[in-house]
């Protein structure tokens, strides 16, 4: 009798050893429950056999414990995390240069350009009016000043994404950095068959869904619970204990065919290979989007013009031809109403000015081809607009219809971007929602865990108590005899 209370006692103390280290890991989760990316420990109770005959007395284990993280959900999140940054970077820069085009014409250059226009059919209903013609040279300087400041906005919304894009190259290498610690502790984990443990496994997650939102990444675990990832699917950004840097040069003219560009944004890798067309999600692949497409579709860069250089180009030279192939009322040559720089293409805009020899009463307005039209070459200023002579348009379309592409192009984008940023924050709601589902902590399941562990653990430590009540009245009964 003695051995089997022994044996009793032995299991007794053995199930509350278990149920101590199962509230603990219970307690470690509630413990933990807001902590970016941890997921939730189970911790398993194993059942000895029971068999009297053969000894074996049955009785409860601490199992090993297990983690409810689940890979297949986690990159499910970070993808989506991935196209949230994307599209939320691309929507805030879009929003500063949408402001620039307005496509209801009401400000910016399409109210600025519809007003020359105007300007110049008032002055050829009056050529000789010196109203009209001042009201052509007022609407002339603030068609030209209208061009210089958009593109000096577009300028500055340049700089702005350039430091943008420094800004998160840093946050890329210093989470990368953070990943090759976690990865660093993994493998100085003095037990691996009880896994990584629960702490180091967050943090690792957490720097792993913060950097997602930066880039696109690929992740793949090593049997030993390190992470490796890569950048844009194939530059290893950490690979064990290693981390690899990235960096965003600003100064690379190869190819230029215009001096005056601003260059685009090349990320390369460690090794100095550029990498750029590989990142096109997160904050960076949306930031890489708007510097390196939109803006110099706008602005010029190395290889393009760019379109408003393109329009204030075309405007000036073929109000410049008109005028200077006219004459004033009184028969003097007429002169050109705009001058710019001429030597850089991607610099018209910005130098886009009212000619200095221009006056009112220089404005050309008489056409001297026979017949002679007093107001004729006013009249083919008022149509410059919308006239479909090829001599006028850009790109087989009018001056007009190229200003409200433009416009309805940038419009578009932006509308494209905060369209596809609301879809991506429904999409990451959603994957974090399952990822809550199936590794996430709930208070209340671990509140019932807890009552159920606590009462697991009373009964054994009763189960205690009268084995040592028993032991005692055994050995009174063993003294009096």
């Amino acid at each position: 009798m003695g051995s089997s209370l022994f044996g009793t006692l032995n299991n007794s103390l053995q199930a509350i050893q278990a149920f101590q280290e199962a509230l603990s890991v219970a307690q470690n989760n509630v413990s933990n429950s807001s902590t970016p990316g941890y997921a939730r420990q189970v911790a398993n109770l194993e059942a000895l056999p029971f068999d009297p005959a053969n000894g074996s007395s049955g009785g409860v284990v601490a199992g090993p414990t297990t983690s409810t993280n689940n890979e297949y959900v986690n990159q499910a999140v970070r993808n989506q995390l991935s196209n949230q940054g994307n599209y939320t970077a691309q929507s805030s820069a879009l929003s500063s240069i949408e402001s620039l085009f307005d496509v209801s014409g009401q400000t910016g250059i399409v109210s600025a350009l519809n007003n020359l226009f105007q300007s110049f059919s008032a002055w050829s209903a009056t050529p000789g009016a010196a109203s009209a013609q001042q009201q052509v040279l007022t609407s002339a300087q603030s068609l030209a000043q209208s061009f210089q400041s958009t593109a000096a906005s577009l300028s500055q919304t340049t700089t702005q994404v350039n430091q943008n894009i420094s800004s998160t190259v840093q946050q890329i290498n210093q989470l990368a950095a953070q990943i090759q610690s976690d990865n660093i502790a993994i493998q100085r984990n003095p037990n691996p068959s009880s896994g990584v443990d629960p702490g180091v496994s967050a943090n690792l997650e957490a720097s792993l869904e913060s950097l997602s939102q930066l880039a696109n990444i690929t992740v793949n675990f090593a049997s030993d619970g390190t992470a490796t990832v890569l950048l844009g699917g194939q530059t290893a950004l950490v690979v064990g204990a290693q981390e690899n840097s990235i960096q965003a040069n600003f100064s690379t003219t190869t190819g230029s065919v215009n001096p005056g560009g601003v260059p685009n944004v090349v990320i390369q890798d460690a090794n100095g290979q550029d990498i750029t067309a590989s990142i096109s999600g997160g904050s960076l692949g949306g930031l890489l989007t708007v510097r390196n497409t939109v803006l110099p579709s706008l602005q010029g860069n190395g290889t393009q013009t760019g379109a408003l250089n393109q329009l204030a180009q075309q405007v000036a030279d073929r109000v410049n031809q008109v005028l200077t192939s006219a004459t004033t009322p009184s028969g003097q040559a007429g002169v050109p109403l705009f001058t710019y720089n001429n030597a850089s293409p991607v610099d018209v805009a910005s130098t886009l000015a009212l000619s200095s020899t221009i006056t009112a009463s220089s404005l050309a307005s008489v056409d001297p081809t026979q017949p002679t039209v007093g107001n004729g070459a006013a009249l083919t200023l008022s149509n410059l607009g919308t006239s479909t002579n090829p001599a006028d348009q850009i790109g087989g379309q009018t001056i007009l219809q190229f200003l409200s592409n433009v416009a309805a192009q940038v419009g578009q984008q932006a509308s494209n971007a905060q369209t596809g940023q609301t879809a991506a924050t429904q999409a990451v709601t959603q994957a974090q929602a399952v990822q809550t589902q199936i590794s996430g902590v709930s208070l209340d399941a671990e509140a019932i865990n807890v009552m159920e562990l606590q009462q697991g653990y009373q009964a054994a430590g009763k189960m205690v108590s009268v084995v040592n009540s028993l032991a005692q009245t055994l050995m009174s009964m063993v003294g009096s005899g």
